[in-house]
């Protein structure tokens, strides 16, 4: 029996590895996601490889994991990257329309796109890993989402480029090659995780996806249709983990627990305030803590915290909240705290909802497809939906280079 060619999408987090795993529909251009796994990872830290070996073992782990859930093999993956070590820059490239018919063709725009990089200057250790069309502009008519087969005598393109350090690209890369995995393409990841969880309707209207990680936080401000801006803070919900071991004097792994057991994002009419017990750091002595002081004292000052630094950001360039017709789409791990979207409501005054991926392009069941901390590895799967066809793989999977590769190490 042939084992089917799987697509994978793999997410390097803030201090774990997320891969999912579907099928493409080439005819119904939608993706089936058969399965999503979560490892953590210490070889990882907000998004940057601090240890390739231990990196290595959980993206191995992940991959193993996959094809062993769904009895196939991977043929291609997408990697998302996030992290401080990514910066983004915007550029505009022309081509001009030499041939006696004008039509616009996939050439046409292929030169254009690299004019548009050649525009962008980087440092020597850095490179461009990423570079989407915002909009194209044909004969001075802005706003075209794709001009092929249309006619003018020049095209211009409106990009989006996503620059990194060479040195954390390559880290990456060694972490999947030292497993055997190939990849296809690295790509950033708010995009990724953006990309299918907004409709075309908010979009235009004008509206902000909070991606709300580990470490760290992204934000991608659409307006008009387009990106306008994207940016990232090194604020998430493991702050709210750390303030809360800090204050009750407890392991990482009792304040986390405390914090999805009893806490929310702020205290409201239909808090009900409660002492709860829990062991303190030595993991023997026992402490009590009341809800009112944990949410009040601990947990509601840092998400007002990550409020002002998300509302500082989008205030800071030219399209604040006056363009937040469409709403807020809050997605990743830290979205699944209570009271969460009531609190983002309450500060920019607009529609708030948690992010699920969009069924017209996304289907599989909701377990995997409604838990946030899967969006980006689906988003990555679905990246480019619209022109990416699954490649064919003469490889027989992964699990087997996996495997003889833990027996090496081990």
């Amino acid at each position: 029996m042939v084992k089917q060619t799987l697509i994978a999408g793999l997410d390097i987090g803030s201090s774990q590895v997320c891969c999912a795993a579907g099928i493409y529909d080439e005819e119904a251009r939608t993706v089936k996601i058969l399965t999503a796994v979560l490892i953590p990872c210490d070889g990882i830290k907000a998004g940057a490889v601090i240890n390739i070996q231990e990196a290595a073992l959980s993206v191995g782990k992940a991959f193993e994991e996959i094809e062993k859930i769904t009895g196939g093999h991977v043929g291609s993956t997408i990697v998302a990257v996030r992290g401080k070590f990514i910066k983004s820059k915007n550029s505009r490239g022309v081509a001009n329309i030499n041939h006696s018919n004008k039509e616009i063709t996939q050439e046409t725009v292929s030169i254009a796109l690299e004019s548009a990089k050649k525009q962008i200057r980087v440092e020597p250790d850095q490179e461009i890993f990423q570079i989407i069309p915002r909009e194209y502009i044909l004969n001075q008519q802005r706003g075209i989402q794709n001009p092929i087969g249309m006619e003018g005598t020049y095209v211009e393109v409106d990009v989006h480029a996503f620059i990194a350090s060479s040195s954390n690209i390559c880290n990456i890369a060694k972490v999947m090659s030292s497993v055997g995995i190939n990849y296809d393409e690295i790509i950033y990841g708010y995009l990724a995780a953006s990309d299918v969880l907004v409709t075309r309707e908010e979009k235009e209207l004008g509206c902000l996806i909070v991606d709300f990680g580990g470490l760290t936080t992204g934000i991608v401000h659409y307006v008009d249709g387009i990106i306008r801006h994207i940016d990232e803070i090194s604020n998430g919900s493991d702050y709210i983990t750390r303030d809360i071991g800090h204050r009750l004097r407890a392991a990482y792994s009792i304040s986390k627990e405390i914090k999805e057991t009893r806490g929310v994002a702020f205290v409201n009419a239909n808090f009900k305030d409660e002492e709860f017990e829990y062991r303190g750091a030595d993991g023997r002595s026992k402490r009590k803590c009341s809800r009112l002081e944990l949410v009040d004292g601990i947990i509601t000052p840092r998400i007002d915290r990550i409020l002002y630094e998300i509302k500082e950001l989008i205030e800071k360039n030219n399209y604040g909240d006056e363009f937040l017709a469409g709403g807020i789409i809050v997605t990743g791990g830290g979205s699944n705290l209570h009271g969460l979207t009531e609190a983002f409501e309450k500060t920019f005054n607009c529609s708030v909802r948690t992010g699920s991926p969009n069924p017209d392009k996304i289907i599989g069941h909701n377990e995997i497809l409604l838990n946030s901390s899967y969006t980006t590895a689906i988003g990555a799967i679905a990246y480019n939906l619209n022109g990416y066809v699954q490649k064919k793989s003469s490889r027989n999977g992964v699990l087997s280079k996996i495997s003889k590769w833990f027996e090496e190490i081990i």
